[in-house]
């Protein structure tokens, strides 16, 4: 190998390496003091953050985002009548979710109903045309749903137990510019928010099981605003690329009379 090769070499490892530093450098993880960490804290859904780059737009995301206290606190519970279309199929779904994780979707197809729930404690279903009891779902099954049972999103309540939050980068998404905020969970999923840079509003949201590193995407278009919290009438999902669902909300109503009983298995 010439010099000049040799030289050339060099120079350019020592860039990847400097770009390597550099880009890792970008990466910034929410923290904070083990000392003065509380209950309140931990349960709060947007405390008072500090001046990093992640903490304004995790903050900013909330306030402009979904509308800031006056209207998160005041939204309990959400009731979504809609259609899913699937591949060869369309389904009417509707949907009741309440805060924390409660959870309870029903999908008809004009020939069967099916029922699935989560109560906090039980992911369950049901399938109603064969008059079948109800049964806990497996194991798998109960994680991926336990997982999107969250009411809002992990970008919120930033100090709870179990996650971890980072800005990644400001990326181009959907035909526009979003930050890239990703956070990690102890249940083995890690979240990609995509938040945009002028709405504050989620445009996609990219779910990977590190399990088996597999894939869920949903992109959010036509936004509207009930009782001031944002809501996209039409979800487009995608597995490891290809699209397989599309959501369009033809109702919500915000505080409906939503109990917890409700979303109890049927016995």
């Amino acid at each position: 190998m010439r010099y000049s090769s040799i030289k050339f070499y060099c120079f350019a490892q020592v860039l990847l390496l400097s770009l390597s530093i550099k880009l890792i450098g970008q990466i910034e993880t929410l923290t904070f003091d083990k000392k003065t960490m509380n209950v309140v804290l931990r349960q709060t859904a947007m405390p008072e953050l500090g001046d990093s780059r992640l903490e304004k737009i995790l903050t900013r995301y909330y306030f402009e985002g979904l509308g800031g206290p006056e209207h998160w606190d005041e939204v309990e519970s959400l009731r979504v009548l809609g259609t899913l279309k699937t591949s060869g199929k369309e389904l009417q779904i509707a949907a009741y979710q309440k805060k924390p994780t409660f959870i309870k979707m029903t999908l008809r197809d004009g020939q069967n109903t099916v029922v699935l729930g989560y109560d906090g404690e039980v992911a369950w279903h049901i399938l109603l045309a064969d008059r079948s009891e109800a049964k806990v779902m497996d194991a798998e099954k109960a994680r991926e749903f336990i997982h999107s049972a969250h009411f809002g999103n992990y970008l919120l309540y930033p100090f709870a137990k179990g996650k971890t939050i980072s800005y990644i980068d400001t990326v181009p998404i959907e035909g526009g510019i979003c930050h890239q905020i990703r956070v990690v969970l102890e249940s083995e999923f890690q979240v990609d928010y995509f938040i945009d840079i002028r709405s504050y509003l989620e445009t996609k949201v990219e779910n990977t099981d590190l399990r088996d590193q597999s894939v869920t995407s949903i992109v959010y278009t036509d936004y509207i605003r009930e009782f001031g919290m944002p809501i996209a009438k039409t979800s487009s999902t995608y597995e490891d690329g290809r699209k397989i669902s599309e959501l369009t909300i033809d109702e919500v109503k915000v505080n409906s009379g939503v109990m917890p009983w409700m979303f109890k298995m049927p016995r």
